[in-house]
């Protein structure tokens, strides 16, 4: 069986603005990696030791927010390649149940970021 080729040059649109969309996906991730990182690093190397349970809180936001990243990094990779596909088949379709899903985990990780605020004043 030989794969057919397809002329992606009159979708050109359409996939510049799906590799936009991934970049997004990959700068989303690493903004909520960097920031679960810098919560960490303020808390153990500026802010004052007020109990153990704030150090929980803490390294729980840092690992929330690896594994956050790390998920929206993976749905941003198979979302490029399903929607690749979806516009050289002229199927596309959206999909809100994605953004939906990382919104939650976004509004965890700002959850547990207030909550370590509350907890340290």
């Amino acid at each position: 069986m030989s794969k057919q080729k397809i002329d992606e040059s009159k979708y050109i649109q359409q996939h510049l603005a799906n590799e936009r969309t991934y970049l997004a996906w990959l700068r989303t991730a690493v903004a909520i990696v960097g920031i679960g990182f810098l919560a960490v690093s303020l808390h153990f190397n500026y802010g004052p030791r007020v109990s153990e349970a704030t150090d929980k809180i803490a390294l729980a936001m840092m690992l929330f927010a690896l594994i956050v990243g790390l998920f929206v990094m993976t749905v941003g990779s198979v979302s490029y390649l399903a929607k690749r596909k979806e516009i050289n088949g002229g199927a596309f379709q959206s999909i809100s149940t994605i953004v939906i899903v990382v919104s939650s985990a976004v509004s965890i990780l700002i959850l547990l970021l207030g909550i370590y605020f509350m907890t340290i004043l």
